[in-house]
């Protein structure tokens, strides 16, 4: 958390939403998700959620756990976004689970996850240096305004999010991948 910094993103019109990127793992994964001002937890679809609509209607794949060296679940003692229990999925017993429902129907469910993400940057190619700016655009992030998209790695941040393992409605078939939780309380991605 960079609190004496602020970063300027690009924000992008869906359908009826807006959304911005997420870049999420090492190496990063882009991942779309709608800006939510009436939730705070971002989640999207991860290797396990079947029918989740991303081939037909997001605009990225699936978040794979495992093409990331620095992916975790939340282990069970250190939940933040729901209780711990057995997903019932792979070999995933001892996880935080995380599940919401929305007032329109939509529903998911998800585990808690953590990895290295940070927002906005060049829209069609990740920023890849493993989290370890060179020193000259380590010092150039720390004086600019954080409005150059090209130095958005230098706001990466371990993220807590929801693994989603089930989406229904609009989750389905909204162009955004996922979700991104923006309400004053403190597992949003703006307080992480």
């Amino acid at each position: 958390h960079v609190s004496d910094r602020h970063e300027i993103l690009a924000m992008y019109q869906g359908f009826g939403t807006h959304y911005v990127d997420l870049w999420v793992g090492t190496p990063p994964q882009r991942q779309t998700v709608i800006v939510d001002t009436g939730s705070g937890v971002t989640a999207f679809p991860c290797s396990l959620c079947d029918d989740c609509g991303s081939e037909r209607y997001h605009t990225d794949s699936v978040f794979v756990e495992a093409k990331s060296k620095t992916f975790q679940p939340a282990p069970c003692d250190k939940c933040t976004l729901g209780p711990c229990g057995s997903l019932g999925q792979g070999d995933l017993d001892g996880v935080c689970l995380v599940a919401k429902r929305y007032e329109e129907g939509s529903t998911w469910k998800a585990y808690e996850g953590i990895d290295w993400c940070y927002p906005g940057g060049p829209h069609d190619e990740a920023l890849e240096d493993d989290g370890k700016l060179r020193e000259v655009e380590a010092a150039a992030a720390a004086a600019a305004d954080g409005a150059d998209p090209g130095l958005a790695e230098s706001f990466r941040f371990p993220l807590r999010f929801g693994c989603q393992t089930m989406v229904t409605g609009l989750f389905k078939t909204q162009l955004a991948d996922g979700i991104m939780g923006m309400e004053n309380v403190r597992t949003a991605l703006w307080a992480q």
